[in-house]
């Protein structure tokens, strides 16, 4: 009988030797191969060889599979390209946003700083010359909450605080805080504190003379060197009515004033106690120069250039001419061709707007310089083409036989650049006391923050603070911010000029506790939103007038438009600004100075009905 080889059952395990990859089992049913994989480090896979590969690459079969395969890709990648070029044509474009500075948005608010906010505790003896009873700024920086959240201004302007001996124009010294409104310690602390609410701080800058009592007249006066010529002397005899030349001041009288010490005359725009700088001086171009980086090197944002227009006068002292058929005793009894607009001034400036260029270093430090040009147009042309950033003017022309017409002159006129609206100053009447109607405030409120441009609100014109009734110019303008009904908001101290007796009904606390939507407080913030419109931002304005409603349209492309329509005259008036203006018929009510009316509206059916002294605004798309 043959031998049989000894077969290891199945329910044994295997003994193998280590490098054993499989073994044939034949037990069982079927026989099976055991694969048992080594637990040591040496096991290695092999890939196909050369020879393998050949065979398979030769293969019609993978040929074709490699073709395909190639096909599909390069089909698939160029599908993919194809769309992405027609969603590049085809899909709607990001609307233009142009690079906005801080000073093509914000609404700057104008403070007189004596005026506003008084920080001092009550005194048993108050005395304004410590500034008990004058605002300061301290008083400021405590209002600043009121400035950015209830007002909605990001942007503020500061009339002079520089150490002086008068009406804060006759500057003792220029680079100095003076001591009524504090130290330069609370100006840095002010200065901190808006830059932390990402607010703008906007000084005056007083280039065009200085007060008697300023160190630079004083060394005039005795020709002390270069100081000489720091101001415009000549020869005069007042005892013989000998002067070097026709002009007047502007504040009337002789604009020469004979100097006993010097032995001179010295020239003066404006009153006797502010003798104009000799701009014509290096030195003294260079000194002026020199204030304003001390300023900007404090982190002011900019400056308005106070009487820009007389910064210059004719070097040789020519006449004026004088006016036929006028005496010549009048200072508007000249056409002030040597003393006024000289084109020295568009030179200097644009010599101060490189200097304050210097210092924009990176996107958000942009510094502005500010002149105002009233009403006179082509002069605010020219100060855009020397490089000035805002040209101030009023809405309010003269020119035009009807409100409505005169406002409709002056938006025509001046619909380009950036042109900073203004309705008063400290040198003029409010808003409320420039309207026939009181009742039209909210309305030219309406047409301010609305306008192409910047708004500049003097302060109290938000809540329709009044020139005060008895006083004389300028305090008349410039009575204490009315804060509340019991009139101790101002300050804790007798206030330095008289308050307004309105203020007992015309308040910030009355306008915004009242349950009224519609004060002119609440309508003026809501103005201030929707201002941030971008077609109120950058948009096109389109004019348009129909007797007494004046009409506009704001438009930015890719976002939507807004027709605003005022109501300057005294009676209702029924209008389809659809046929007015050629804007869509579909519209929405988006706001009104007087009533809650958002409701959405079809031009083609329904003519709107405006009542007088009353503004809305359309959106359309």
């Amino acid at each position: 009988m043959a031998d049989v080889e000894e077969k290891t059952p199945l329910h044994e395990e295997s003994l193998v030797e280590p490098d054993s990859k499989a073994q044939f089992v034949n037990g069982g049913k079927e026989p099976h191969v055991a694969i048992e994989c080594g637990s040591g480090d040496d096991v290695s896979f092999t890939g196909l060889g050369k020879e393998e590969l050949m065979q398979y690459a030769d293969d019609p079969f993978w040929k074709k599979v490699r073709l395909i395969l190639l096909i599909v890709f390069w089909v698939g990648w160029l599908a993919m390209l194809v769309a992405a070029i027609v969603i590049i044509v085809l899909a709607p474009k990001c609307p233009y946003r142009p690079d906005q500075k801080w000073f093509d948005k914000d609404t700057v608010y104008e403070i007189l700083p004596e005026s506003f906010q008084d920080s001092n505790p009550k005194a048993e003896k108050a005395d304004t010359k410590t500034g008990d009873g004058v605002g300061d700024i301290t008083g400021i920086q405590a209002r600043l909450d009121y400035l950015k959240d209830v007002v909605g201004s990001k942007a503020l302007y500061i009339n002079s605080l520089y150490e002086s001996d008068d009406d804060r124009m006759a500057i003792v010294d220029h680079k100095k805080i003076d001591s009524v409104f504090g130290t330069m310690a609370d100006f840095d602390a002010l200065r901190k504190a808006t830059k932390k609410m990402e607010m703008r701080l906007i000084m005056d800058f007083i280039p065009n003379h200085s007060g008697k009592m300023n160190e630079w007249f004083k060394k005039s006066q005795m020709k002390d060197g270069v100081y000489t010529d720091y101001y415009i002397w000549a020869s005069c005899d007042p005892n013989t009515n000998t002067y070097p030349n026709n002009w007047m001041s502007v504040k009337g009288g002789r604009a020469w004033t004979y100097d006993d010490t010097r032995k001179e005359c010295y020239f003066h725009q404006l009153e006797s106690d502010k003798p104009d700088l000799n701009l014509w001086s290096a030195d003294v171009r260079q000194e002026l120069e020199s204030i304003l980086r001390f300023w900007l090197d404090r982190g002011v944002d900019g400056f308005h250039v106070q009487n820009a227009q007389y910064l210059y006068e004719d070097e040789n002292l020519g006449d004026e001419t004088l006016i036929t058929g006028k005496t010549g005793d009048n200072y508007a009894d000249f056409e002030h061709n040597q003393t006024m607009n000289h084109p020295e001034n568009l030179k200097i400036l644009q010599g101060w707007q490189n200097v304050l260029e210097s210092y924009n270093t990176k996107p958000g430090r942009e510094k502005a310089l500010i002149v105002t040009a009233k009403d006179d147009l082509n002069t605010t042309m020219e100060y855009f083409d020397a490089g000035v950033t805002i040209v101030r003017v009023t809405p309010l022309s003269d020119s035009g036989a009807s409100f409505a017409e005169r406002i409709e002159t002056k938006l025509k006129d001046a619909n380009s650049k950036r042109i900073g609206w203004m309705y008063g100053d400290k040198y003029s009447s409010r808003l409320a006391d420039r309207l026939v109607n009181p009742e039209q405030i909210k309305a030219l409120l309406t047409l301010q923050a609305t306008l192409p441009g910047v708004p500049f609100n003097y302060y109290g014109n938000e809540i329709g603070m009044t020139d005060h009734p008895t006083l004389s110019p300028p305090n008349k303008y410039r009575t204490p911010m009315q804060w509340n009904s019991k009139g101790t908001g101002f300050s804790q101290n007798t206030p330095w000029v008289d308050r307004n007796a309105n203020y007992i009904t015309v308040n910030v606390e009355t306008e915004k506790a009242i349950g009224d939507e519609y004060t002119t407080l609440k309508v003026y913030k809501r103005l201030q939103e929707l201002r941030e419109n971008e077609s109120f931002q950058w948009g096109k304005m389109s004019v348009y007038r129909d007797g007494d409603l004046l009409m506009y349209t704001r438009k930015a492309d890719g976002f939507p438009g807004y027709l605003v329509a005022i109501n300057l005259g005294t009676s209702k008036v029924t209008e389809s600004f659809h046929a007015a203006t050629g804007i869509p018929k579909e519209v929405k009510v988006v706001f009104h100075t007087h009533k809650d009316d958002n409701s959405a509206i079809s031009l083609s059916d329904t003519s709107y009905i405006l009542d007088p002294s009353h503004a809305v605004v359309l959106e359309y798309q």
